[in-house]
């Protein structure tokens, strides 16, 4: 998953979190008695005594720029009911008044979902969605179950869409809380540079749940830094609908044909246009992002465009995606257009920027209008147009080689170093890398400490990161090195170790001491 401005409008609730663990057998009865069990389910009658709960489920997901600017903003919500069943584990269940809004704008999904999943003491396993598409945003139930779910006996293993979690749970009165016991990211060097989570469970005397409170904040750092966070509260309400009976399995597949109609209708007007612009920022569809991209263009000047931007300014990052997927020249050329206008607002230039630099089939004229801006010291967006060029190194090989002499000659003339070392990094080019070492010694702090972030995550570069640590131990420089390193999980050489715990030694510098015990430790606080 990458973070990007353009492309996050379903970036949280498209991550379903899936129960990574299989645990021991259900109790005491036997293969043929579950069956029968669930035979007297689907014989169910009406008339006998149900034991239902229903809990109001709401999931708010939104993405920040550091400064606090929402980028985008999703509400999912609905009543869920959970039907225990005589004998067995197994649980009807149904979500009921689903509602969901995409940056204000309502988009339809269906109204009512069932489903069936089984429980193990306090262990939800085994949701059945009943033939949902594994691409549907209903898939986010998973993740919903998963906070549900804790075991006071022994840890909880949570296999999520980047990570594998372990997490050990508490009960203190009524109230259950966790706490991680250890983390492991698939992609090592993929990971948030920080995190926030808290989680709170409620039971009831009789040990049902009572309430649930989520957040899960999460800080990148890409081109920029953006904080994306979630939050979930599941809360036990009154019941207010009809006793549940059991479904065919396959009940929920025929969404499939729904959505699939919906991605090709065709796009021919204004009502349609804005109804596949709330798609898609629902759905990121590529083949319908280049579809609204193919439209834009044929229908609207570079000026319309930009007017349209500022008077649909929750749907600026789904039009801006829409161009960049398009990959034409005549998309390309309108990019370059909007970014230079006065008119554009500060914000959709920095979305500009990076998609001209992730364009994928860039020209020259991208090429020189980065740079043109980079250049502009005083422009709003000129170290985001630097370090685009950087990504565009990656993302358009044959322009690479451009790039790449642009960068080498901000290096050799010393113009605004420190942002031209993240754009090496995002380059990605060894060449470029092997060209940062000297500027450890800089003189410059912002210099200094970019090219230890940068670096330090290249294990190549370890000895020297360390001599320039010892040269010029500040407090700063240590940390960051101790940082990225933790993120990175990268280890210590037993010579750097050995240098560095002289230098802890040394130091009457408390911060740099416990940084340094942190590293050795291999410990984040």
């Amino acid at each position: 998953m990458k973070i990007r401005v353009f492309v996050v409008s379903l970036f949280v609730l498209s991550i379903a979190a899936v129960v990574g663990y299989w645990m021991s057998q259900p109790s005491s009865n036997n293969t043929s008695s579950q069956l029968a069990g669930r035979a007297d389910t689907f014989a169910f009658d009406a008339k006998e005594e149900v034991n239902q709960f229903t809990y109001f489920v709401q999931v708010d997901s939104s993405i920040r720029s550091d400064s606090q600017v929402v980028l985008s903003h999703s509400q999912l919500s609905w009543h869920m009911q959970l039907q225990k069943q005589s004998d067995i584990n197994l649980l009807l269940g149904q979500l009921n008044d689903i509602a969901y809004t995409q940056d204000n704008k309502v988009v339809p999904l269906v109204n009512t979902l069932p489903f069936t999943v089984e429980q193990q003491q306090h262990r939800f396993e085994q949701l059945d969605l009943l033939g949902l598409p594994s691409e549907h945003t209903l898939q986010v139930v998973n993740q919903i179950f998963d906070l549900l779910s804790y075991d006071l006996s022994q840890p909880l293993i949570i296999e999520e869409a980047q990570r594998k979690v372990s997490y050990q749970y508490e009960q203190i009165d009524n109230t259950i809380v966790r706490q991680a016991q250890e983390i492991t990211y698939h992609n090592a060097n993929h990971k948030p540079k920080k995190e926030q989570q808290d989680w709170q469970l409620l039971i009831t005397p009789s040990g049902d749940i009572e309430k649930l409170s989520y957040i899960n904040t999460l800080h990148w750092q890409q081109q920029q830094n953006y904080i994306v966070e979630q939050s979930v509260s599941v809360t036990k309400v009154a019941n207010s609908f009809q006793a549940l009976t059991s479904k065919g399995p396959n009940v929920n597949a025929h969404l499939i044909t729904e959505q699939l109609q919906t991605r090709q209708h065709e796009i021919s007007d204004e009502s349609t246009f804005k109804a596949a612009l709330v798609e898609l920022k629902a759905s990121l569809s590529v083949e319908l992002a280049q579809a609204v991209g193919q439209y834009l263009v044929d229908s609207y000047s570079a000026y319309e465009i930009q007017a349209l931007l500022n008077a649909m300014p929750d749907s600026s990052s789904a039009i801006i995606y829409a161009l960049q997927k398009l990959q034409t020249p005549q998309a390309e050329a309108v990019l370059v257009d909007l970014i230079q206008f006065e008119q554009t607002s500060d914000l959709d230039k920095h979305k500009l920027a990076m998609a001209l630099g992730r364009f994928g089939a860039s020209s020259a004229l991208s090429v020189q209008t980065l740079q043109s801006i980079a250049e502009q010291p005083n422009h709003q967006v000129a170290n985001t147009a630097l370090l685009s060029l950087g990504t565009m190194a990656y993302f358009s090989p044959e322009q690479a080689v451009n790039v790449k002499r642009y960068l080498q000659h901000n290096i050799k003339e010393k113009f605004n170093l420190s942002t031209t070392i993240l754009a090496v990094a995002n380059s990605k080019d060894t060449r470029l890398l092997a060209q940062l070492p000297p500027l450890l010694s800089s003189s410059d702090d912002s210099t200094k400490l970019n090219s230890i972030k940068v670096l330090s995550k290249h294990a190549d570069y370890q000895d020297q990161v360390v001599s320039a640590l010892l040269a010029s131990p500040q407090p700063k420089f240590v940390a960051a090195f101790t940082r990225t390193m933790l993120e990175a999980g990268h280890s210590l050489s037993a010579a750097n170790m050995a240098r560095l715990q002289q230098l802890q030694s040394q130091t009457q510098n408390p911060v740099v001491r416990k940084k340094i015990a942190e590293l050795l430790e291999g410990k984040r606080s």
